[in-house]
């Protein structure tokens, strides 16, 4: 299990480069995930559903979140197309992979005696192939412009490593900073998350941070990031485009009409929504990368699931918080605040990076 878990977290760290698309890109997976399937098909083998049944009893949201947006999917079923239908049903099936990693790995990481240099391992494998591939990115490729026939953003001289998403990358190097505890590796996140020019990272950041050192009464180190920060943003080379623009209004104003067009659909069926995720169904939007997600998790919770949904989602945060402390509760501040201007949580990478973190927890 030990090198099925190495080699997952290697092949995160692959980024977009792991991606395979079919029918034009309205089903993705990556290659990390062949092997969270194989974790848990390990997982079922050895164990059983003795995991499953202990994280009922003492993880309900969970069930609760994934049994809403089933049941969302289920309504209006034979309104759609098959193909709809199927892609919609594959994203559902997908996150409920990532739920279960979580639960067998959690059942698994608190069997191993050796738990906390695991997840060590783990976690240094993912934070210097990332940092390598940051580095290169940002002086060998700082121009994504060539990538925009395949529906990426145009972003230029700003870091967003092979994620190829700035606020999806500035959300990883945020919670890689609050992570990792070594010194040097914190620093260097922090200059990749002020070179990303993500203001939505920058607020969450400071928010969290002041948090951590607040909880923690260490108001001098509070100082000292949140100067570096401020500091780091002022240097960072601003050589051309809007995006390194930290006034642009462009992505204000498409944030906006954003929210205005999900609250519409929202109001239109406030209970339990669409159904997750048919969103590109009720977009027409089929070439997006994000599968036509909202400007927000909560939004894009919302119009799939309703309001059912969204207690539901605000329930499985709640239990994440009350199973953690410490560092964990400020990536969870970072997350629930990025969150309300992108969607963050639910995507893969952040939900990979934060299970397999929160796993003895």
């Amino acid at each position: 299990m030990k090198i099925i878990l190495y080699l997952t977290a290697f092949l995160f760290s692959l980024g977009q480069i792991g991606r395979i698309s079919f029918l034009n890109q309205q089903i993705n997976f990556y290659l990390y995930e062949i092997l969270i399937c194989i974790s848990i098909f390990f997982g079922l083998l050895y164990f059983r559903l003795k995991p499953i049944k202990e994280s009922f009893i003492n993880s309900k949201p969970i069930f609760y979140f994934f049994g809403v947006l089933a049941l969302s999917l289920l309504f209006g079923f034979f309104n759609y197309r098959l193909i709809d239908n199927i892609i919609a049903s594959f994203y559902l099936f997908r996150l409920g992979l990532y739920f279960l990693f979580w639960i067998y790995i959690s059942f698994w990481i608190k069997k191993n005696k050796h738990r906390s240099e695991l997840k060590r391992q783990i976690l240094a494998i993912i934070s210097i192939l990332t940092i390598i591939t940051t580095i290169i990115q940002y002086f060998l490729y700082p121009d994504l412009r060539n990538l925009i026939y395949l529906g990426w953003d145009p972003h230029l001289y700003r870091t967003f490593g092979i994620f190829f998403d700035t606020t999806v990358s500035a959300s990883i190097y945020g919670l890689l900073f609050f992570l990792n505890s070594n010194i040097f590796i914190k620093i260097l996140y922090l200059i990749f998350l002020a070179f990303s020019f993500s203001r939505s990272a920058y607020i969450a950041f400071v928010i969290s941070v002041i948090y951590l050192f607040l909880t923690n009464k260490q108001i001098k180190i509070m100082i000292i990031y949140l100067v570096l920060l401020i500091s780091l943003v002022f240097i960072a080379p601003k050589q051309f485009g809007e995006g390194v623009n930290l006034t642009r209004t462009f992505s204000i104003f498409s944030r906006v009409k954003d929210y205005q067009d999900g609250l519409k659909l929202f109001l239109e069926r406030p209970i339990i929504g669409y159904g997750y995720n048919r969103l590109r169904t009720v977009k027409k939007d089929y070439t997006s990368h994000s599968g036509s997600a909202f400007s927000s998790s909560y939004l894009t919770i919302l119009v799939s699931a309703g309001v059912m949904g969204f207690i539901s989602l605000i329930g499985l945060m709640r239990l994440i918080w009350t199973k953690t402390a410490g560092k964990y509760r400020s990536v969870l501040i970072f997350l629930a605040t990025i969150s309300f201007f992108d969607n963050v949580f639910l995507h893969p990478f952040i939900l990979y990076l934060l299970f397999v973190n929160l796993a003895d927890n």
